[in-house]
């Protein structure tokens, strides 16, 4: 029979091998043990004994950081495979956005992770498992700036019908058809053109879709071409507009930076802004934008910006339909960076699809991004290029995607980092 020092020696040694994502040494456990004395001698039981040593855990550095050691940190031509322990926490964190569980941990402790049939097979299961939604809600707030909807504040003056109701709904459309389309793993393009998204009875009366009851979510095949992709779901709309009106600007610049990889500069400093009180009784928007680039500090970025963004005009600025801005009918022709042009959002959408090599890296540079939790360096292009060149081969379907991810150099190498005298100076003086 156990006794309870036993006990709690091997509860602790479980928690923090699952906690610090590795096996954990005698002395690591000791330590913690140490603080179930601690708390006896003050009067407590074993479970708050227990207790102090989770929070103990908790705020270790070892379960706070993922602790990846280089051979020499300092070299940054030194390149070397992460450990099979660190290559499941990179995994783990990139499809769950949690811990490794048991059954990566096991492979890792056998080292059997890196080799190229387990670790595919590992993704599959993850994939498979309904813990891989964190990564569209991760990813996709990250990408699609769906997270900034919690913090947009529509006019209620402007939009009766905005709401916390409405706007969980808009969430919930865009998370799971992103979602669908990585379970499914649909091709890319069907992100902008899918003739299908989910609703319930409530955002398919925004939409004027009928034929939709009750407040469960369910895919709805769309009938007409106001719909279709994520350029036309409201939250994409919602925050990529003003509280009190649509910007062809922002939406411009929102197709550039999250769909084309291609963002604009900084706005120079000083810029007029526009007269919002005149926008659709005395001048349409279009027009008075058409006036602010004849500015010649404004038409550079604009030029570029506003004529995307009047494609989706017809969108108000919660993402609802509409014919006319007020009193004066929307014009939603526009121009691809290229110099395509499109006369109504639908169009945008099938020039748009004329653009696919640079979606996709667009889009496989911001995976990349999100599952190596840094920005890219020039040493990682030919990676990049390499990914996407596979990528194209087959088609673009969206889970190829995160296998070529995980399977390239950059997620399952590191290097060190080069540090100048000057910057080891600074750091020394300042913890003086």
């Amino acid at each position: 029979m156990k006794t309870d020092a036993t006990c709690a020696q091997t509860i602790i040694s479980r928690l923090a091998r699952r906690a610090y994502r590795r096996p954990v040494s005698a002395a690591e456990v000791a330590s913690v043990v140490k603080l179930l004395a601690l708390a006896k001698a003050n009067g407590d039981g074993p479970e708050q004994g227990i207790q102090v040593a989770i929070q103990a855990i908790l705020v270790s550095p070892n379960f706070l950081y993922r602790v990846e050691r280089d051979p020499d940190p300092k070299d940054a031509a030194r390149i070397h495979r992460v450990t099979d322990l660190e290559l499941a926490a990179r995994l783990s964190y990139f499809l769950w956005s949690s811990l490794p569980d048991e059954e990566l941990l096991n492979s890792a402790e056998k080292g059997h992770l890196h080799e190229p049939a387990v670790l595919d097979a590992q993704v599959k299961r993850m994939l498979q498992d309904k813990r891989s939604a964190a990564l569209v809600d991760n990813f996709a707030g990250q990408w699609l700036e769906l997270r900034n909807l919690d913090s947009v504040k529509p006019d209620p003056d402007k939009f009766l019908v905005w709401g916390p109701q409405l706007k969980n709904a808009m969430q919930t459309e865009t998370r799971m058809f992103v979602e669908y389309i990585m379970r499914e793993n649909r091709p890319l393009s069907e992100l902008l053109t899918a003739r299908y998204t989910f609703l319930n009875e409530r955002l398919a009366q925004f939409y004027d879709i009928p034929g939709v009851t009750g407040p469960e979510f369910r895919k709805v095949d769309l009938t007409t071409d106001q719909r279709g992709g994520i350029l036309t779901q409201a939250s994409v709309l919602t925050v990529s507009s003003y509280p009190t009106r649509t910007s062809p600007t922002i939406r411009g610049k929102y197709i550039l930076n999250n769909i084309l990889g291609t963002p604009p500069p900084p706005p120079p400093p000083d810029v007029p802004a526009l007269d919002a009180s005149k926008v659709g009784s005395e001048v349409s928007l279009r027009k008075q934008l058409e006036e602010h680039r004849n500015n010649a500090v404004c038409a550079s970025c604009h030029s570029r910006m506003d004529v995307l963004g009047f494609g989706l005009e017809n969108y108000n600025g919660i993402g609802r339909w509409r014919a006319v801005d007020g009193r004066f009918p929307i014009d939603s022709a526009g121009t691809l960076p290229g110099g395509k042009t499109f006369a109504s959002p639908a169009e945008m959408k099938t020039v748009l699809l004329g653009n696919m090599p640079e979606i996709a890296r667009c889009v496989s540079e911001k995976m990349m991004i999100y599952a190596l939790g840094r920005g890219l360096q020039p040493f990682d292009r030919p990676v990049v290029n390499q990914i996407n060149a596979d990528w194209k081969a087959q088609d673009y379907p969206f889970q190829t995607l995160i296998y070529e991810v995980v399977r390239s150099l950059p997620f399952q190498e590191r290097r060190g980092e080069t540090v100048s005298s000057k910057s080891i100076k600074a750091k020394e003086t300042a913890l003086r």
